[in-house]
């Protein structure tokens, strides 16, 4: 029964992130509240690396139900992250297409994209 719910636990992890089948959901349908320090340092690619990982992990369903839970959770946590820089790189897109120059958050963020 425990492999039934970390599969469908994973099903819906990778629906959600685009991973799977699904379109991406909003980073809004993910659980509210700050990101852990080491997910906001990883850059997009690290970030969908791990999600792949963890989904996986779920898919397989051998794990325990409060070893799910915490996966699904850092999952989701990822996918927030993941999403959030896809939306800053649409807007810096977005100001490069209307002619406007880089401000200084933005350079920012473009350097932390590009490690």
């Amino acid at each position: 029964m425990e492999k039934k719910h970390t599969a469908k636990a994973a099903s819906a992890l990778a629906a959600s992130a685009g991973v799977v089948g699904g379109p991406p959901q909003a980073a809004a349908t993910a659980s509210s509240g700050e990101l852990p320090a080491d997910i906001t340092a990883l850059n997009f690619e690290q970030a969908m690396a791990e999600l792949e990982q963890v989904t996986r992990r779920l898919e397989q369903g051998d794990i325990p139900i409060a070893e799910a839970l915490s996966a699904y959770q850092r999952g989701a946590s990822l996918m927030r992250h993941a999403q959030s820089i896809l939306n800053h790189v649409q807007t810096e897109i977005e100001v490069i297409e209307a002619g406007q120059e880089r401000s200084a958050d933005r350079s920012a963020l473009i350097s932390q994209i590009k490690e």
